[in-house]
């Protein structure tokens, strides 16, 4: 569909309020150089359409003026799409993904195995995500934009019951990757002869991700070779939002340097 961007409204039971305006821009960069890649999803509720996946893109595109997005009708509960559609994001934080997961079996009321079979995960990881909600709404808050801060870091404090624990563990974690940062920065401002010699690990990653380029371009090529089938809406639907996805870890990735 077509639709106006000015009869659009965000969703009100969407998990994730804090959106990144460096992150709308450049992205608008990029709509406006290589157009929508992927068509936001909407649906109707209290004569209204409401969006439930692609605020990012429509806030992009009312950036660049534009009258108008493509958009895909979806059926079904505002909280239970925004629940779901947010727990597949790429970009999540740990806190967001553990209060989206925990809203979304409440929601459900459901255990553990059932929502862990609903979302894809492993019951350990699914039990590992839901712990984070033990952690004390100020840290959860501090928590919830800083990618750094991830499962694996967050899950030790998580189990301490006491809130005073939790805090203290929380501050040391914080100056231990603020020291991190400082030495990193520290590092690279005073080049080695190593690296002079050039970084051997970042070499490697390099030649990695050359190689993935390669073996993506490959599978496209084969996978259009092979396929003697005209590919259906629903086929470009799939690999335009892989694609995305990629892009969106891509982007992510790219910030931290």
């Amino acid at each position: 569909y077509t639709i106006n961007v000015s009869d659009l409204i965000p969703n009100p039971q969407q998990p994730r309020q804090h959106f990144d305006e460096n992150e709308i821009k450049a992205l608008a960069k990029s709509i406006e150089t290589d157009g929508l890649l992927q068509n936001i999803t909407f649906t109707y509720s209290d004569n209204q359409l409401v969006v439930i996946s692609g605020e990012r893109r429509l806030r992009a595109c009312k950036l660049l003026k534009k009258s108008t997005i493509q958009g895909k009708y979806v059926v079904g509960d505002l909280r239970t799409l925004a629940l779901i559609e947010n727990i597949f994001r790429s970009d999540l934080t740990a806190v967001e993904l553990s209060e989206s997961v925990a809203a979304l079996k409440e929601k459900e009321q459901c255990n553990n195995d059932k929502i862990a079979e609903k979302i894809g995960k492993a019951k350990s990881t699914t039990s590992e995500i839901l712990s984070l909600v033990n952690l004390t709404e100020e840290i959860r808050q501090d928590a919830r934009n800083r990618p750094e801060m991830t499962r694996e870091r967050l899950l030790k404090i998580a189990k301490k019951d006491d809130a005073n624990v939790q805090q203290e563990m929380y501050d040391k974690l914080c100056k231990k990757l603020e020291m991190h940062t400082k030495t990193a920065k520290k590092t690279t401002s005073k080049p080695t002869d190593d690296s002079i010699r050039g970084n051997r690990f970042v070499t490697a990653h390099v030649s990695r991700i050359n190689k993935l380029t390669e073996d993506l371009q490959a599978s496209n090529n084969k996978m259009l070779e092979k396929n003697k089938k005209k590919l259906t809406d629903e086929d470009k639907q799939l690999i335009t939002t892989a694609f995305q996805k990629m892009r969106e870890v891509i982007e992510m990735i790219t910030k931290q340097f």
